[in-house]
């Protein structure tokens, strides 16, 4: 490895801190080069929620490195494709993406997996690796194709794929839900701009048959304790996401997420002008 610093970012939905975690990282530590340079960060997303999956992938391939190698390894697949048996546990395998800023990702494939990056893939290919005989792939087939991704081996890289067959990310879905109750979306700033929408508006939102009275704003603090702030949030960089921010001064209060019936990722929402 050139490169002696590198972070790996490893997002998956199990128990955070849990023995799935564990095992996996130990796993990547055993095909790994030089593991004593490399960095792996474990982030837990929700159970199945590919939306997380892909909202955090995203938030994490475009923060600044200061030139350091990053790679992103995420496992979130629902295997909805089918409701019927999976002979010998098949189902979806990774792919591998390389974006404009050098950042490298395996994901498995999945709904929204690469949709936040879509647009800054300059490579997209599938991966030559076992996706059936096990019912944890992410332990005992996945982490060494990562692993020899990092060491600098690409031999496993399998076909080209066509980045146009990523689907795009709808704008007026649940993304994220932070420790704070705060519902991050995949509506940008841009999106309300668009819509002539300005600060100070009134708004309406429905989110899991929950309707909420809003006012748009620069900022959750913009508002008095207990108003819900419609705002541009931490997410998204330069196009923020727009979050749903509902201003408390403790945690046993209410919540945005615990008002809005915590909804999941990729549940559906509407803003509407009042």
């Amino acid at each position: 490895m050139a490169n002696k610093q590198i972070l790996l970012h490893h997002i998956d939905d199990y128990v955070s801190g849990g023995l799935e975690f564990a095992e996996i990282d130990t796993k990547l530590h055993a095909y790994l080069n030089e593991p004593e340079n490399v960095t792996i960060h474990d982030l837990s997303v929700p159970s199945l929620d590919t939306v997380a999956l892909g909202f955090a992938t995203g938030q994490l391939a475009y923060a600044d490195t200061n030139g350091k190698k990053m790679f992103i390894y995420g496992n979130c697949a629902p295997r909805r494709t089918s409701t019927k048996a999976q002979k010998n546990n098949i189902d979806h395998g990774i792919k591998y993406a390389k974006l404009k800023n050098g950042v490298e990702i395996i994901n498995v494939w999945s709904d929204y997996a690469f949709g936040f990056v879509k647009k800054d893939i300059v490579e997209f290919r599938d991966i030559d690796c076992p996706n059936a005989g096990s019912q944890f792939r992410s332990r005992d087939f996945f982490p060494k194709a990562v692993a020899k991704i990092i060491n600098g081996d690409y031999s496993e890289l399998g076909k080209k794929l066509d980045v146009n067959d990523i689907p795009d990310i709808p704008n007026n879905l649940v993304s994220w839900t932070d420790g704070f109750g705060n519902i991050k979306t995949t509506m940008r700033r841009s999106d309300l701009e668009k819509l002539g929408l300005n600060p100070g508006d009134k708004l309406q939102v429905i989110l899991n048959e929950v309707s909420m009275i809003g006012i748009l704003s620069t900022g959750g603090f913009q508002v008095d304790r207990g108003v819900l702030a419609i705002n541009a949030g931490s997410s998204g960089y330069d196009d923020p996401f727009i979050e749903l921010f509902l201003r408390v001064h403790q945690i046993s209060e209410k919540t945005a997420s615990v008002r809005f019936g915590y909804p999941v990722g990729g549940t559906v929402f509407k803003i509407k002008q009042l």
